[in-house]
């Protein structure tokens, strides 16, 4: 019997790092097209949990309780999820804790933001009770919802973008229109 056919290729150690680094460095711009992004009259879906997959209601938001969504084309019915940008996290404030440029795009209190950290891309859905924040557990940055997605705690230094939104007339969140801010690693 005879010895398989093999080729041995070697790699040195730099070539091995610069070919890590590229795939770490463009993972982000693979993500997904900008025609994936939620977009102006989409609805909102569930992303996990119990209700996946079923239309959000905003009255189904529960204070303090951030709840991951993913947009659903309009026309199609087909759930926007090639790029993991569109990711949406949604959060219940009370009108009081949600600042004046940040109202116009909440609906009953409901806010949808990016679900990505501006940081290095992890998904944001912790909830920090006495500081209202959204907390993003690989690096531990914070974002203030009722304020925009600003930054209240590093390492993230861009806030997470809001997205607009509308309810239906049967209480179904809408994509009022685009992100305000683009989603994703901005450092």
């Amino acid at each position: 019997m005879s010895a398989p056919n093999v080729t041995r290729i070697t790699i040195d150690r730099r070539t091995a790092l610069l070919g890590l680094a590229g795939c770490c460095l463009t993972g982000p711009v693979l993500a997904g097209p900008e025609e994936e992004l939620p977009q102006k009259g989409d609805t909102l879906a569930f992303s996990d949990g119990p209700l996946e997959g079923k239309p959000v209601r905003l009255a189904a938001i529960v204070e303090g309780e951030p709840t991951l969504a993913v947009a659903v084309d309009a026309a199609s019915g087909i759930q926007r999820t090639e790029s993991r940008f569109a990711k949406i996290v949604l959060v219940r404030l009370p009108e009081a804790d949600i600042d004046e440029d940040t109202r116009p795009y909440a609906v009953d209190g409901v806010i949808a933001l990016s679900a990505i950290c501006t940081h290095q891309g992890c998904t944001v859905n912790g909830w920090n009770k006495d500081t209202k924040s959204l907390l993003c557990f690989c690096h531990g940055s914070e974002f203030v919802p009722g304020e925009g997605g600003r930054v209240s705690k590093g390492p993230a230094r861009k806030r997470i973008p809001v997205l607009p939104l509308a309810k239906s007339e049967a209480g179904e969140a809408i994509v009022a229109d685009a992100f305000r801010g683009k989603p994703g690693p901005g450092v």
